[in-house]
């Protein structure tokens, strides 16, 4: 019994911090303290209608050491994307072999320092969506193209000298490696500089006045489809393990996600006492669990002979022991240094056809953005965003032209992990860039994740793609698809998108414009599915009749008006600076600032 005239200390607790679940209001007075229990039933509505109920939103921020496994989850869903990226480069620079491991692990070093600078930008200053920056895989078409030329590709003679160990072949070779990759360098630089003047032009927050949910829906598809490209060839090395895996990814967040595994926790403040308590690990890390296990799995059945040890047999990828000559050998701390291959050169077949790549990359960047604010519960980005967005990925670019690497572009992949895990919380991607920057610096940190058997990758990829196909699809659910008008633009933009770049690939060489500048650019654009599906579902979705009701633009506008009404719509803004630029009126004319075309307060 409360003695009368004591004081009473007012405690409020939202309730949705403890259990998703709950509902119920009330209050009770414990040692002087009056507890009031709080369930907000508007963010209840709001989860509901949005379709989305995440553990962490965008501006959420969780404890470090769930920052850190987080990030870890992120680096390695993305792993597959750049991995494979050092060994292309190493082929078609010719690099002989008596220096490949040594050129790879650079090229590896170069490549995850780019994507750890991308993804700080990007969060940060960019989209500031939780988006991870990775290699754009668009932009290895042209270089291969370009390599192929008869001015770079390998001569015989060198060919035969690759397999010589003399210190006169390591000279010769140390220019001609060096010279191709001062070539793709220069390319690199130059078309980044093009993608920076079109996120800072505007153009495409333009377009997006024309963009409605059939635009949408095929091009996100497409990118999940993509995926499959990477995830089929790791996956069938060994199947088994990846089937495993993937099994293991579906249990853990559709079977044991609500599953809470009991902690000991001590409080060393006021009430110092010790208790258990319980987390959803399987639900918040479905991904890398599945990838430790399968991991520990793959080194049992490696030590104990299950797996041949024969280079040329697929399933000798699944080893975990494939790489340990070249963890022995790399260093332990090796920076990357710009312009170590010296000053890049320019040529314009090569510049022409990276910019082909950075258009195909753009499109990909674009879809990736409505579905990561989908899968993210925020509001579809706005024009301001998505410019700046493309101009952060532009500026990556430049890093990655000086290091000798490749540009970048954003990865679907890991918008693929937000949707497992319900995590969409800004800071862990910036954790996740700052576990990329360890990794390109410390060597053998990043040869030890190199080492993650190639099965494993296919099969986390394996559901991923899936999950990204389904967010496409999901869009739909504006538009009246009982229409016949609407089937026929989807169906039609999404199985062009398969077929016209699948038909490309089988007839290398098919287009024949008698310029081949033109050749490789138009190669470029119609093996890049999203970019041909989403562009066909925009032509026709804005040339075919129809209602703004049947087209699903009044349920998409609605949708984005109820979302920015909600806090989830700051995220877009600057991270410092606001209040100033919502006071200087020649802001409004700034394509990349979030006061683009608004009214001043």
């Amino acid at each position: 019994m409360q003695s009368v005239g004591s004081k009473v200390e007012s405690v409020q607790i939202d309730l949705h911090c403890l259990d998703d679940n709950i509902s119920v209001v009330g209050s009770e007075v414990i040692d002087q303290t009056e507890i009031t229990y709080v369930a907000d039933s508007s963010k209840q509505e709001n989860d509901q209608r949005n379709g989305v109920q995440m553990k962490y939103k965008l501006d959420d921020i969780p404890p470090w050491y769930a920052c850190l496994a987080f990030g870890l989850q992120h680096h390695l869903s993305m792993f597959a994307g750049s991995l494979f990226v050092p060994f292309v480069m190493a082929d078609l620079t010719c690099v002989p072999e008596n220096e490949r491991n040594t050129v790879i692990a650079q090229f590896f070093s170069a490549i995850v320092l780019t994507e750890a600078v991308g993804t700080y930008l990007q969060t940060t200053f960019g989209t500031r969506l939780p988006i991870v920056q990775g290699i754009a895989g668009s932009l290895l078409v042209p270089a291969s193209v370009v390599m192929a030329t008869q001015r770079w590709k390998c001569a015989d003679s060198e060919i035969d000298l690759r397999l010589n160990d003399t210190e006169n072949a390591k000279v010769e070779y140390d220019i001609t490696y060096s010279d191709r990759v001062r070539e793709i360098q220069g390319a690199t630089l130059v078309a980044a500089c093009f993608q920076i003047l079109i996120g800072l032009s505007g153009a495409i927050g333009f377009v997006l006045h024309y963009v409605g949910p059939l635009t949408v829906a095929p091009t996100i598809s497409l990118i999940g489809v993509a995926l499959t490209d990477i995830a089929l060839p790791n996956a069938k090395t060994h199947l088994g393990i990846a089937f495993l895996t993937a099994g293991l990814m579906i249990m853990f967040y559709l079977y044991m996600g609500n599953i809470k595994l009991p902690y000991p926790w001590c409080t060393i403040r006021k009430q110092r006492r010790c208790y258990i308590n319980g987390a959803k690990i399987f639900s918040l890390f479905p991904v890398l669990i599945a990838i430790l296990i399968s991991w520990l799995f793959c080194y049992i059945l490696t030590e104990t002979g299950v797996f041949t040890d024969d280079p040329s047999d697929p399933s000798y990828q699944a080893r975990t022991d494939r790489h340990a000559d070249s963890i022995a050998s790399i260093p332990w701390v090796w920076f990357p240094l710009p312009f170590r291959w010296g000053v890049p050169t320019v040529s314009v077949a090569a510049v022409i056809g990276m910019c082909a790549g950075v258009i195909a990359s753009i499109i990909d960047a674009v879809g990736d953005y409505y579905a990561c604010a989908a899968m993210s519960g925020a509001p579809p980005p706005p024009g301001h965003a998505i410019n700046r967005g493309i101009s952060v990925e532009g500026l990556a670019g430049l890093f990655a032209g000086m290091w000798g690497s490749l540009g970048v572009t954003s990865y679907s992949q890991n918008i693929g992990a937000i949707a497992i895990t319900k995590v969409a919380s800004r800071r862990v991607f910036q954790w996740t860039s700052l576990l990329l920057f360890i990794f390109a610096v410390v060597g053998k940190a990043g040869a030890v994740v190199a080492s993650l058997p190639t099965p494993i990758v296919g099969g986390v990829l394996w559901v991923i793609s899936g999950i990204i196909v389904s967010i496409g699809v999901s869009s739909l659910k504006h538009t009246d698809m009982t229409s016949t008008r609407n089937l026929s633009i989807f169906g039609f933009a999404f199985i062009s998108g398969i077929m016209i770049p699948a038909y490309l690939n089988s007839e290398p060489g098919i287009i024949q414009t008698g310029s081949f500048e033109a050749d490789q650019v138009l190669d470029i654009i119609l093996k890049t599915g999203m970019l041909v599906g989403g562009f066909l579902g925009f032509v026709l979705d804005n040339t075919v009749p129809g209602t703004a009701k049947e087209r699903g633009l009044l349920s998409w506008r609605e949708y984005g008006k109820q979302l920015s009404e909600e806090k989830p719509m700051k995220s877009y803004d600057l991270p410092f600076g606001m209040s100033r630029l919502r006071k200087w009126r020649w802001t409004r004319y700034i394509p990349i600032c979030p006061t683009f075309m608004k009214k001043q307060e």
